[in-house]
């Protein structure tokens, strides 16, 4: 190769690194945080989406239901006494919503979790435009399931008792700069009934919320 030519080559290819370093370094330095936020926002609606569907269709079975975690117990003038919670019941649940969620969560596919790649760069104009980039989930734990209770007046000597789960999962992603891990949090109803009569000051066996 003759030597002009090498340093043409050799000029060109400083010029295509130095360029390629600078874009590198502009997107990690303003695009990547975008990029970050828009997946952390689409893993949280996808995940949540899902984590409903895993409690739904748990539901549609019969395997969750208000019967089977709650016992009302009254007196003999039919008088709410205490309101207890089946806490075998809720712990076997508690393994069973986890376990559901975990195997609906790691079908989360390429299709449903990508990036318009004109929302990151050019959002004014070409917001969801433009090639989408696939982000890949690798991983997802889930870290607790927590049973809650909520008491609302209802009418006249009526207290609606609702029974809510608060599902807490970590989703981990590969994105365009690295991994993410992403923090998902979800609560489903899960069971509902209407006490009618004087609901106790006390309860048992589950988180609440008055």
């Amino acid at each position: 190769m003759p030597l002009q030519r090498r340093n043409q080559f050799r000029l060109f290819l400083a010029i295509t690194l130095t360029v390629t370093g600078i874009l590198s370094l502009v997107f990690r330095s303003h695009l990547a945080p975008m990029a970050e936020k828009l997946i952390c926002t689409q893993v949280d609606n996808q995940a949540s989406d899902v984590i409903n569907a895993a409690i739904a269709q748990m539901l549609s079975v019969g395997e969750i239901s208000y019967e089977k975690m709650i016992s009302i117990d009254k007196d003999r003038q039919g008088n709410v006494t205490a309101v207890r919670t089946n806490v075998a019941e809720i712990n076997r649940l508690k393994t069973s919503v986890l376990a559901q969620a975990d195997r609906m969560l790691t079908g989360l596919s390429t299709e449903e979790l990508s990036i318009p790649v004109g929302s990151v760069i050019f959002p004014e104009f070409f917001s969801g435009k433009g090639p989408f980039v696939p982000v890949r989930v690798i991983a997802v734990r889930s870290s607790d399931a927590v049973f809650r209770n909520e008491f609302e007046q209802a009418g006249i000597n009526q207290t609606l008792h609702r029974i809510t789960i608060d599902i807490h999962v970590r989703v981990t992603v590969l994105t365009w700069s690295g991994t993410l891990e992403i923090p998902v949090d979800s609560a489903v109803l899960a069971a509902e009934t209407v006490i009618v009569g004087t609901v106790p000051t006390t309860y048992f066996g589950m988180e609440d919320r008055p």
